[in-house]
């Protein structure tokens, strides 16, 4: 069976650490010989790996030029049929690793579709390095197509495979409207791309009768590359400013977050820019009205049926929705459940995400 390897920044707690642990799992059981390699620390979702007796290779270097040389060199020397790489520098470093000639199948994966990154002068450099890659896979119509505009002549190589959810077992009984609030949750890391300023302030500018009738759970990494805490600290001085503790709660991520999910009566996002947003599709599955900006392919993931569209700049919009599910009668917020997992069913089945997966690395 072929040996497959897969490149990835890290096993932290991010959405597309999730998402690529789920895929190397699945294609182990489909017998393939798996491996991930990292190059930088954090270990969140190594135990999964681990338990299943997937080979972890850890190649820790600061240094940025000795890092590329020693992927390259390991790539090299692996005798791998193929190296598949998620998000935007291990795709640079997976690509690279072909450059003067290769034997082994190269797939890059794009887990978002931002504006600003194909109009970055990173971002363009990073682009042209796609040549070397076999296949693009994209997560989402929505970045495929952005990437049709920005690079058509990749078009045969471009590719989507929506994430696949695999839950585990949920061990918490679900209670509609428990101490008589709507509780929402949010499983998103703490940065400005993930809006939780904008979503404090919305709840700020609601009256104390409406606040007093929900309760918002908010899980993820607050230490962000890039910005740091920042983005953290500036949404909990709203909700101090505004005495806002018995609505909103921020936690730390949790690998428990399937079951939290499940405690909860709605799921909600308010990214600026996603790809597939794994929360969301995450929640659908287990069967939980959503809250969604209109990003990714929320036009597939969320319409009347299931859940609310809100804009992530436009505070009243945001709050609007969170109004709209409040006003929900118990049966009404149980049949939007219904209509998510039945939506779930058809999109994100193991099987058939899987295959996709192994149509391309037997391509």
């Amino acid at each position: 069976m072929k040996r497959i390897l897969f490149l990835t920044p890290n096993l932290g707690s991010g959405g597309a650490e999730r998402q690529m642990v789920t895929v190397v799992c699945l294609l182990k059981e489909k017998g393939y010989d798996v491996y991930v390699l990292c190059y930088s620390n954090g270990d969140f979702y190594a135990h999964i790996l681990l338990d299943k007796d997937i080979p972890i290779i850890w190649k820790i270097e600061n240094n940025y030029l000795k890092r590329v040389i020693n992927i390259r060199h390991y790539i090299h020397k692996g005798g791998f049929d193929t190296v598949i790489s998620f998000l935007e520098t291990p795709n640079f470093l997976n690509n690279f690793s072909a450059i003067g000639g290769k034997k082994w199948n190269v797939i890059t994966g794009e887990r978002s579709a931002k504006q600003s990154t194909f109009l970055s002068r990173r971002g363009k450099i990073f682009g042209l390095f796609q040549r070397y890659a076999d296949n693009i896979v994209c997560n989402s119509e929505n970045a495929k197509n952005m990437w049709l505009k920005y690079y058509p002549q990749y078009q045969n190589k471009l590719t989507t495979i929506y994430n696949t959810v695999t839950l585990g077992n949920i061990d918490t009984t679900y209670q509609i409207r428990r101490d008589g609030k709507l509780h929402i949750i949010v499983a998103a890391s703490y940065q400005y791309l993930k809006n939780p300023i904008n979503v404090v302030k919305a709840i700020a500018s609601m009256t104390q009768e409406e606040r007093e009738k929900i309760e918002l759970s908010w899980y993820g990494r607050q230490d962000v590359s890039g910005s740091g805490t920042s983005a953290y600290d500036k949404a909990m001085q709203i909700i101090k400013e505004n005495n806002l503790q018995n609505s909103v709660c921020f936690n730390e991520a949790t690998k428990n977050i399937a079951n939290k999910m499940n405690e909860a009566d709605v799921v909600a996002l308010f990214s600026s820019v996603e790809g597939l947003p794994n929360t969301i599709c995450e929640a659908m599955t287990i069967g939980k009205p959503i809250i969604m900006t209109k990003v990714s392919d929320y036009n597939v993931l969320v319409d009347e049926r299931n859940g609310f569209l809100c804009d992530w700049n436009d505070l009243e919009s945001i709050k609007n929705t969170f109004l709209s599910m409040i006003n929900l009668t118990n049966e009404e917020l149980v049949e939007k459940g219904i209509q998510s997992q039945q939506k779930a069913n058809k999109l994100f089945i193991d099987e058939k995400v899987v295959n996709k997966w192994i149509k391309i690395i037997e391509r």
